[in-house]
């Protein structure tokens, strides 16, 4: 069952995943999208940009377009209100979305499901320390981390393991979320986060105390 997200949500993103049909699927898999992009050193496509599309910057109809015409991509499913789309991998794995503002036509957040093959510690070497975290207890098998970089408009999920495992260098990309830079304060309104406090163990995190709170209750849409 595919579900689309609204920016008010997007750092509960998990939760689209855990309300699927049945089992949620894995955090990690290889079927996911194989790309690397986010770490890529030059081209003119830079954070918060995936393959073109540029959250604040993007159409909603050029983004679709772009798509379309991408062989990485199949299956490009849209809707308009809002404007909403969702797309699956070139061998047809569900595996991206992408919103953009009811008014302006312009994306606002856009969110992939990557293969494991990038770490936390290549994504902070690139974009530097980030700022917030925020967990999730996924499965019983699987924890999720936001890490988070407000002022590049990134948020990557990370998959250490286990409710007992770390969150350090190693830990694998599994989902990334570009948005809108000029959002955040909105985003920050709905949020419950903890501060980045360097590599750790999963449960000093998700027990530690947030340092923002919701100033507003989140509405889907």
């Amino acid at each position: 069952m595919r579900k689309f997200f609204g920016l008010s949500v997007a750092l509960v993103i998990i939760a689209i995943f855990v309300a699927g049909c049945g089992t949620p699927p894995p955090l990690k898999s290889d079927k996911y999208l194989q790309d690397t992009s986010l770490l890529a050193s030059d081209g003119p496509c830079t954070t918060p940009c995936f393959h073109d599309i540029v959250p604040g910057k993007t159409t909603f109809t050029d983004a679709v377009t772009t798509l379309k015409a991408d062989k990485a991509f199949s299956n490009v499913q849209t809707q308009d209100k809002p404007p909403q789309a969702g797309w699956s991998t070139a061998a047809g794995e569900d595996c991206c979305q992408v919103t953009a503002d009811q008014d302006s036509g312009l994306v606002n957040a856009l969110l992939v499901k990557v293969a494991p093959t990038m770490t936390l510690q290549q994504v902070i070497e690139k974009y530097g320390a980030p700022k917030y975290v925020y967990t999730v207890d996924y499965t019983a098998d699987e924890v999720a981390v936001a890490v988070i970089f407000p002022d590049k408009g990134l948020v990557t999920w990370v998959s250490p393991g286990n409710d007992q495992s770390n969150v350090d260098g190693s830990s694998k990309v599994v989902i990334v979320l570009y948005i809108n830079p000029t959002d955040w304060e909105k985003v920050l309104d709905t949020a419950t986060l903890q501060a980045w406090n360097g590599f750790q163990s999963y449960q000093s995190y998700k027990n530690s105390t947030p340092v923002v709170t919701p100033k507003v209750t989140p509405t889907a849409g």
